[in-house]
């Protein structure tokens, strides 16, 4: 037992005097410990794993040699700092425990010395929260040598063998030395005390709680992106600009109020004058000439665009007005049969997307093909058109 309490002193003390490390000072040599920027959710991640010995404390362990107390430990673990001084952890813990008993229980073999040896299997599900009292104290700095962190945890607490197990809600406390290698690598040297309920070594109507200490050595892998950046110095925000600003808003706003009050009487004297007659000028709509191109009787998008455009601002504005559609074909191009049935095919198919798509009336369309007999312009490519008038 001596031999024990004395590593555990040892991990203790050289934890403690981890903590006194100097870390960031500032020009007055003052210790600096923040702010430090948020981190990302997969910063600061590690990942680790140590072996060692668990030593469990049960009904009557004491009475039997030290020796056989000792069971191998393992220790696996994933965690994140959340900053430079708070971070958690999952991970498994456990292995094997072993002891002594009075009588011959569910995990209890064979007799020695009027004692029967115990021997189970533990497994331990744990979440710890975990205080690095190095950097709370002596200020955060990445290049520390050793780490002192304290912890506490909860989990799910297993015994098992001889085909018997026991199922408990642990609680754990510990202490962990990380000791910096490299960049990315740490070796850690912990002590854990796991408390759980005393029937947990298959022994009851003795203590009211018993558990385990473990005192484990391993590696932990630091995952990219590591560290921490210290915030920016916020400088001070200049508010003369927004209050001259609020300032001119008010200014305007009485002045505002005042053209308001001029504006609300010239409208009274307006709502009371009497009446005027107001003669509507009706304006006609102008021609529009759609292009085809050479050989088709069908517009493109642009001169559909166009159409479509006279229709909701010319045509039916001026309701009363009848349309006449005008087929055209230039004479440079094919012979005058040719020519007469294609200015026709244009006439029609404007002629259908009027009536048929913009519900314009067929008795406000006349309809009229003349072929190349009346080109009206002088480039070939003009007169292959449909003109709207």
């Amino acid at each position: 037992m001596k031999r024990l309490y004395i590593i555990a002193l040892f991990v203790f003390a050289g934890g403690f005097a981890s903590a006194q490390e100097n870390g960031n000072r500032d020009a007055q040599n003052r210790i600096v410990r923040g702010p430090y920027e948020t981190n990302r959710f997969f910063d600061n991640v590690f990942v680790g794993v140590a072996g060692g010995v668990n030593l469990y404390f049960g009904e009557n362990d004491s009475e039997g040699k030290f020796g056989k107390r000792l069971a191998p430990a393992m220790d696996i673990h994933v965690g994140k700092w959340f900053t430079p001084s708070i971070g958690a952890r999952v991970g498994y813990a456990g292995l094997q425990a072993k002891g002594w008993t009075s009588a011959g229980t569910l995990y209890a073999k064979s007799a020695d010395g009027g004692l029967f040896r115990e021997k189970f299997g533990v497994m331990y599900l744990h979440a710890d929260a975990m205080w690095n009292f190095s950097n709370a104290v002596s200020g955060y700095k990445e290049s520390r040598t050793w780490n002192f962190v304290p912890f506490v945890g909860v989990g799910w607490a297993r015994s098992y063998g001889n085909d018997a197990h026991d199922n408990e809600i642990g609680f754990d406390a510990g202490l962990l030395n990380v000791v910096r290698l490299c960049s990315s690598l740490d070796l850690t040297l912990e002590a854990r005390c796991l408390l759980v309920n005393q029937r947990f070594d298959g022994v009851t109507g003795g203590r009211t709680g018993e558990g385990m200490l473990s005192v484990t050595a391993g590696l932990a892998y630091k995952f990219n992106r590591r560290g921490f950046v210290r915030a920016s110095n916020v400088q001070p925000v200049d508010v003369t600009p927004y209050l001259d600003r609020i300032r001119n808003l008010e200014e305007n706003n009485t002045d505002l109020a005042s053209k308001n009050s001029v504006l609300n009487d010239e409208n009274e004297k307006l709502r009371n004058a009497p009446a005027k007659v107001v003669v509507e000028q009706k304006v006609s709509a102008s021609p529009v000439v759609l292009f085809f191109r050479i050989g088709k009787a069908t517009l493109d998008s642009k001169e559909l665009t166009n159409l479509e455009f006279y229709v909701r601002n010319a045509m039916k504005l001026d309701s009363d007005k009848t349309f006449t559609l005008i087929g055209s074909a230039d004479k440079d191009t094919g012979n005058r049969e040719l020519n007469q049935r294609l200015s026709e095919q244009r006439m029609e198919y404007v002629y259908d997307l009027l009536k048929n798509k913009y519900g314009v009336a067929p008795e406000r369309l006349v309809r009229k093909a003349e072929g190349d007999t009346n080109n009206r312009f002088s480039e070939p490519e003009l007169n292959r058109a449909v003109i709207v008038e």
